[in-house]
């Protein structure tokens, strides 16, 4: 182990970085806050889960302010995190992957990007692990992003039904950098107002597969799905109000 590097991690990982080498954002944020000397702090930072921009931005600002240099390493994760229209996200704190990249015929690429205050991890987080929820939201994500970005016309509103999602967890995803990779197995695009795709997403950390999605779902014109929907829900509230005035009123 290089005592000059270490790897940082959210608050929410405190479990896993009470092993050697690894710091909160809050320990590392102590230190370059004057807590350590210059000769003291890490010359290589490698990035954890965890780490959101905010604290990125700080950590980056704190050693430029000592001058102490520092090589940040796995940055790729947080500065490339996608947008809130390819993950159908509002708060980029619930964005959980960066952008998108085909590496080939119908094979994407990406990063799991966690930040500490994603929705999915608000509440606690336990052990050294990263929980495997976050890895189902990020497969939802997965899907969504490649579809925005390659197969769907960007002047259009879409909305996504799942049709199938299955999900084999095969090891501990801890929380270091994990890889997406994409794969379309079938896609079908012969009518103008919708489009369907089969696909297989693995998340791999360390050249093993940590977990494997596959996801069936069907992207409909807004347009067209709305009013149909909305019909839907109207009957189902006058079904349940239609039963319920039916029933014997109970006298307290």
């Amino acid at each position: 182990m290089n005592p000059d590097q270490i790897v940082v991690v959210g608050d929410k990982f405190a479990h896993f970085a009470n092993l050697p080498g690894v710091m909160t954002v809050s320990q590392l944020a102590h230190k370059l806050d004057g807590a350590a000397q210059d000769e003291d702090l890490p010359t290589s930072v490698v990035i954890g889960q965890g780490v959101s921009e905010g604290w990125y931005t700080y950590l980056k600002g704190r050693f430029n302010a000592r001058g102490v240099p520092v090589a940040f390493r796995g940055e790729e994760q947080i500065t490339g995190r996608t947008g809130r229209r390819f993950s159908h996200k509002w708060q980029r704190r619930n964005i959980l992957i960066t952008d998108p990249q085909q590496t080939g015929l119908n094979q994407y690429h990406m990063l799991l990007s966690l930040d500490d205050d994603c929705e999915i991890i608000s509440d606690h987080t336990t052990g050294h692990h990263i929980q495997g929820m976050v890895l189902t939201e990020a497969a939802r994500q997965a899907f969504l992003a490649v579809s925005e970005w390659f197969l769907l016309p960007k002047n259009e509103k879409y909305y996504f039904v799942i049709n199938k999602f299955n999900v084999d967890y095969t090891k501990f995803t801890f929380p270091l950098q994990v890889g997406i990779d994409f794969h379309i197995e079938s896609l079908d695009q012969s009518r103008a107002d919708r489009m369907s795709a089969k696909t297989k997403i693995r998340f791999v950390q360390q050249n093993e597969t940590v977990c494997t999605a596959e996801v069936e779902y069907t992207a409909i014109l807004e347009s067209r799905l709305n009013p149909k929907e909305e019909q839907m829900a109207i009957t189902a509230l006058n079904n349940v109000l239609d039963v319920q005035a039916s029933q014997p009123r109970q006298v307290a």
